[in-house]
């Protein structure tokens, strides 16, 4: 029996109220969102991005929400195994800085952060991160030595552990289904540049510090958000990042 055939047969044991809904999703699926961009230097292939495409508008038939964070990371996990990509069992909520490991076929493997945001006024030229990760010591600390040397404790401990960010921007006018999402990638090797920053960069409780990377002078700024106790990246440049793909939802 045929992938086509096993369905037809499941459609039939459907309730008519199970059928309404089937309908609705293939009414969604066929309708795929334009991959308006795709990186030439990306490691995605053209099945991973069909397929993440495709559940973009499946979740998009039920829902004016962008997909968010749990979303996102579930469909990402998804769409590498559908590729054929080895997958790492989830990683506990626990589990600091890291999100997602995948390797694959002849390729090292990959240690993954993965973030999503859908915030009003998105940048075409720049990305945030409201909070990288929460950072309670921020709020004890009195002195610029304090500060660096945590700071770099930090970061060096979250380059080991990822080796990039992928980061889903879905681009919307108020509440309406966002009219394009974006996939991009962040190398940590952004944040490599802090070991040589001066002691008085950190002079400020709440101190931002330029990264430079890769010929650009401020590739992103790294922020120690005092009053929320968490490390906040800024203006992080998408001319050192890749862009994965873009996709523009198709009206329905």
């Amino acid at each position: 029996m045929t992938a086509l055939e096993e369905l037809k047969r499941k459609l039939d044991q459907l309730s008519p109220t199970g059928v309404r809904f089937v309908a609705r999703m293939v009414e969604a699926l066929s309708a795929p969102p334009k991959v308006m961009l795709e990186a030439h230097d990306s490691w995605l292939t053209d099945g991973w991005i069909e397929y993440f495409g495709l559940a973009l508008s499946v979740h998009h038939g039920t829902t004016t929400e962008p997909l968010a964070q749990k979303g996102f990371e579930t469909v990402f996990s998804n769409a590498c195994e559908a590729s054929g990509w080895e997958v790492g069992d989830p990683v506990s909520e626990t589990h600091r800085f890291l999100d997602l490991e995948i390797q694959r076929p002849g390729s090292p493997r990959q240690k993954l952060s993965l973030k999503s945001t859908a915030a009003q006024r998105l940048s075409r030229t720049s990305a945030h991160i409201s909070k990288l990760t929460e950072a309670a010591w921020i709020q004890d600390m009195r002195t610029a030595r304090e500060r660096r040397d945590r700071t770099l404790s930090l970061f060096r401990a979250y380059v080991d552990a990822v080796d990039s960010i992928i980061m889903l921007r879905a681009f919307r006018e108020g509440k309406t289904i966002p009219s394009r999402y974006q996939l991009i990638e962040i190398p940590t090797g952004i944040f490599e540049s802090l070991e040589t920053t001066p002691l008085s960069a950190f002079n400020a409780d709440g101190p931002t510090i330029n990264c430079s990377y890769r010929g650009h002078d401020v590739a992103a700024c790294v922020s120690l958000d005092r009053s929320d106790a968490k490390i906040t990246i800024k203006k992080i440049s998408l001319a050192a990042c890749t862009v994965h793909v873009e996709w523009e939802m198709t009206a329905k």
